[in-house]
């Protein structure tokens, strides 16, 4: 009776053993992965990989703020600075000027955004837009001033746009690392269901990261160029011009056809009225009419 018991207790744990065989062969068949030095028990948790490819699979984006700190690049803390300005110059000969704000844009290797002349009946005047590099910004204004005409307006303004820039360059670097991230578990997804997901997120990312990096242009475009407005002018002295008139023959001509077009203008208004004149004429005879019969 004792050996029919210890044969029983010695056969369920061989079945049990091999029952957890199974399930540890069925699992390396489901996922795809091997470790030797590890047995898979029926109730432990599926592996880190698994749960961090399943973590992917979602069409959610992860944001920015998830990053560990220890994650984001050092940035470059250089300051960005925009610098913006205008002028307006009265000159005492405009053509001089003119050629003298040109060598002026030769010496500090600016050149003209848009440039538009206008020559009025009070001033002649060029409306300039000048981009300038900004390491001369400073050196093109004095260059300005130095010259020969009057100063009669100035502004300069400076914005710093380094904050900004840091940001958008600490998160450009971030969704990178999430794109290769994804990229990577693109090739290890089991089903179409997951690989649909992670490209959709590939895809989003993709967008995101080419936002920014046009906003990254755009910043360093205008950081490293500063935009200068010159208003220059020329006044024209002022000459009187007394109004010309016509001859007496040619001022009666012209009445004799002002009222021949007041004669025409009267016999229209009352041609214009032929309705109620057909009314009038109508009524009379009714009354007429009337009268008649009455007197009888």
């Amino acid at each position: 009776m004792k050996n029919y018991k210890t044969f029983i207790v010695i056969l369920t744990i061989i079945i049990s053993a091999c029952h957890s065989e199974k399930n540890k062969s069925e699992f390396i068949a489901s996922t795809g992965q091997r470790d030797e030095a590890i047995v898979y028990a029926p109730e432990a948790p599926p592996p880190p990989q698994l749960e961090e490819q399943l973590k992917y699979t979602s069409p959610k984006i992860v944001k920015d703020e998830e990053v560990n700190e220890e994650e984001k690049p050092i940035i470059n803390q250089e300051k960005k600075v925009i610098k913006n300005g205008s002028i307006s110059i009265k000159s005492f000969q405009i053509d001089s000027s003119k050629k003298y704000v040109n060598e002026q844009l030769k010496k500090y290797q600016a050149y003209y955004e848009s440039e538009v002349l206008s020559n009025e009946s009070d001033k002649v005047s060029y409306d300039l837009k000048i981009r300038i590099p900004s390491a001369n910004f400073e050196q093109f204004i004095k260059g300005i001033e130095n010259g020969k005409d009057e100063i009669i307006a100035k502004s300069i303004q400076a914005e710093d746009v380094t904050e900004e820039y840091v940001d958008i360059e600490t998160r450009l670097n971030n969704k990178r690392k999430f794109l290769k991230r994804y990229q990577e578990l693109l090739t290890k997804a089991n089903t179409i269901k997951d690989m649909m997901a992670i490209e959709e997120n590939i895809r989003t990312l993709q967008e995101e990261i080419e936002s920014k990096e046009g906003r990254l242009k755009f910043l360093n475009h205008q950081v490293g160029y500063s935009t200068l407005e010159i208003n220059l002018f020329q006044p024209k002295e002022y000459v009187f011009k007394p109004e010309t008139q016509d001859g007496f023959f040619e001022r009666v001509k012209n009445s004799i056809s002002k009222g021949s077009y007041f004669i025409i203008d009267v016999i229209i208004f009352f041609i214009r009225l032929w309705p109620l004149a057909i009314m009038g004429i109508i009524s009379y005879y009714i009354i007429n009419i009337l009268k008649s019969k009455k007197t009888k």
